[in-house]
């Protein structure tokens, strides 16, 4: 079990990974919109800076425009989240430097700044992925609103009121990203589950057919790459028929996803199964020789007849096959399919392996 809740931890980490990746591709979407608002916003700030007395440091301040566009563009080509957060706070550090330095000059800088201080971490709450960029962010926002509360000429007045507009708006951008990421976490879920159903059966929890053999096309490619072994290992419930038949469907379900959940305690975190349709399983074991898919196969029916049964015990018939050089996956899965049928006419409760002298697979080694 041990390496099954590993494989569980790491699935819930690419899972996280997964969605941190589709945000990213969603707001690196809205970016262009985010970059124009943000130079747009500041040069409205220079205007009307010009319409108060005393403007300071407009050349540092139009040059400071083009360097928003510049980190505003390679938002939208940041290749990994951490690069788009830097990217991120470095645009907010040049709108957040172009309000302060307009503010630099007035009568009453505190009060200039509050609106660009309030609205920056509202708007840009939404635009974070990770805890770690939504409080960069906010800390780089607010670095430049520092210097005007500690100054000695703000007055009580002033210094209290920007304090608490400053601070609703930071609560207010903490709960926007709150809502936000939860709406995009649900979201990302929902898609999570429709994806599944498409790759999963839904009673067993095994990979579903289609599923199943495009694993097994991958792990044979992979296979003739590094000359390993695959095997495949086919399963079928003996009897099943009269399981319906003679107690319901229900009982069938039961046994089925019994059967589904011994195969998901024995096999290692590498091996696939899939249901083939109908009571049939089939199991890739990828880097597995013959010898060692027999004792799998042979392990597994002892385990196999612990699952309750209400008419007798659970037994399987099983049939295995090893990919031969120049050999399709489908051809392999037909070969084990046919020894799992040979295992049928031998008496079931049985193992064969597929004899890899005859190229139509028609033979096969029984016990």
């Amino acid at each position: 079990m041990p390496h099954r809740k590993l494989m569980g931890f790491e699935a819930a980490a690419d899972r996280e990974q997964a969605y941190r990746e589709q945000t990213l591709k969603r707001l690196q979407g809205t970016a262009v919109e985010m970059g124009v608002t943000a130079v747009l916003g500041s040069v409205a700030a220079l205007l009307a800076r010009l319409l108060i007395p005393t403007p300071q440091y407009l050349e540092l301040r139009v040059l400071l425009l083009p360097l928003t566009a510049l980190f505003a563009y390679l938002i939208v080509r940041a290749p990994s989240v951490r690069a788009y957060g830097w990217c991120c706070m470095a645009t907010i550090g040049t709108v957040s430097l172009n309000s302060y330095l307009g503010a630099l000059g007035t009568d009453r800088p505190l009060l200039y700044f509050v609106p660009a201080a309030v609205l920056i971490v509202l708007t840009t709450s939404f635009f974070w992925i990770t805890w770690a960029q939504w409080i960069g962010g906010a800390l780089v926002s607010y670095a430049c609103f520092l210097p005007f509360v500690i100054a000695h000429d703000a007055s009580r007045t002033d210094t209290v009121f920007s304090l608490l507009f400053a601070g609703m708006a930071l609560v207010t951008g903490f709960v926007s990203h709150l809502r936000i990421q939860d709406s995009q976490h649900r979201a990302f879920a929902q898609e999570c589950r429709l994806a599944e159903l498409t790759v999963t059966d839904t009673l067993t929890g095994a990979s579903s057919r289609a599923e199943f053999l495009q694993q097994a096309e991958k792990a044979a490619v992979k296979a003739r790459a590094t000359g390993a072994p695959l095997t495949l290992l086919y399963l079928d419930i003996d009897h099943f028929k009269r399981l319906n038949d003679g107690h319901g469907h229900a009982a069938g379900d039961a046994v089925l996803r019994g059967m589904s959940g011994v195969l998901q305690r024995a096999l290692r975190a590498s091996d696939v199964f899939g249901r083939l349709g109908g009571e049939e399983f089939c199991v890739l074991l990828p880097e597995q020789a013959q010898d060692k898919a027999q004792a799998l196969a042979d392990r597994l029916r002892l385990l196999l007849a612990q699952v309750p049964r209400p008419d007798g015990r659970l037994t399987v018939s099983a049939g295995i096959a090893t990919l031969r050089a120049g050999e399709s996956v489908m051809q392999t899965l037909h070969r084990a399919d046919l020894a799992m049928l040979k295992a049928k006419q031998s008496g079931r409760d049985t193992v064969c392996v597929a004899d890899e002298a005859i190229h139509d697979a028609r033979a096969t080694d029984c016990p």
